[in-house]
């Protein structure tokens, strides 16, 4: 194993062990569990793309709180406890350190959301699909619809993960960093809709370029990815939403810029 990727791995198993042990991230995680998995137990009769309809809105809540939970003390931890001071006399970069640390915390993250939504999704064979239901929507229900869901959620995470961990890597106290992360996650989820919304209201943005605008959130992209991959090709009514490549564009741009920014303000090296 070459020196970059025992550098890379040895950042990532001890954020694993230090997850672990945190009970903290364990009661986060059940929260998280437990709403979606009550949701689904109460909108799972329908068949797998009202199941998606149905856990789309609290998981646009869920997701972002895990992702603070998760992701606000990432690189801040370490500086409290000196840890990056230390880290600046061994030869690990500030990149290796970064995705050690994130990845670390994503794994977390994935195991969460996948082994919810995978919960949830069993909800449908079991309680059975109502009789009738998708017959009045004229569309067709899959699980495939629901796994690209699932994979969109990850993704969705994923970034507001890096976001997080990015202002981590800014905040100097504890307390500032869960403020600092709660409200740029409250600007990314929500401000950047209510922008846009105000922007068509005056005529700044016209109606042609509100598919692209929309996508600038990453909240508004993930909507946008979910309504076009998982829930408009099994209906027959049109499904306006974000662009599907403006949004995928501004996922990767917001996942690549967080992650890079915050592993260079680590000052490791």
């Amino acid at each position: 194993m070459s020196d970059r990727t025992e550098q890379f791995t040895a950042v990532f198993e001890r954020e694993l062990r230090s997850l672990a042990r945190s009970r903290s991230v364990w009661v986060v995680v059940a929260g998280f569990a437990g709403v979606l998995l009550a949701v689904a137990a109460l909108a799972g009769r329908s068949g797998y793309v009202p199941l998606v309809l149905a856990l789309l809105t609290p998981a646009e809540v869920a997701v972002p709180v895990i992702a603070v939970a998760l992701g606000y003390r990432a690189v801040l931890g370490d500086r409290l406890r000196g840890e990056l001071a230390v880290l600046k006399t061994f030869p690990v970069t500030p990149l290796r350190y970064g995705l050690g640390v994130y990845c670390g915390r994503f794994a977390v993250v994935v195991v969460a959301v996948v082994g919810t939504l995978a919960a949830a999704a069993a909800v449908v064979p079991l309680l059975g699909p109502e009789s009738g239901t998708l017959a009045q929507t004229q569309g067709l229900d899959s699980p495939v619809y629901y796994a690209r869901f699932v994979a969109l959620t990850v993704v969705f995470a994923a970034v507001l993960l890096a976001v997080t961990m990015l202002v981590s890597s800014l905040a100097r106290t504890a307390r500032r960093g869960f403020v600092l992360a709660v409200a740029s996650l409250l600007v990314l989820v929500a401000g950047f809709d209510l922008v846009v919304v105000a922007g068509v209201g005056r005529g700044w943005i016209a109606e042609r370029g509100l598919s692209v605008a929309l996508a600038a959130s990453p909240l508004s992209a993930y909507r946008g990815l979910v309504l076009s991959y998982a829930v408009e090709p099994a209906v027959t009514m049109p499904v306006r939403a974000a662009s599907p490549v403006a949004s995928w564009l501004s996922l990767a741009v917001w996942l690549s810029l967080s992650l890079l920014t915050a592993s260079g303000l680590t000052g490791v090296e």
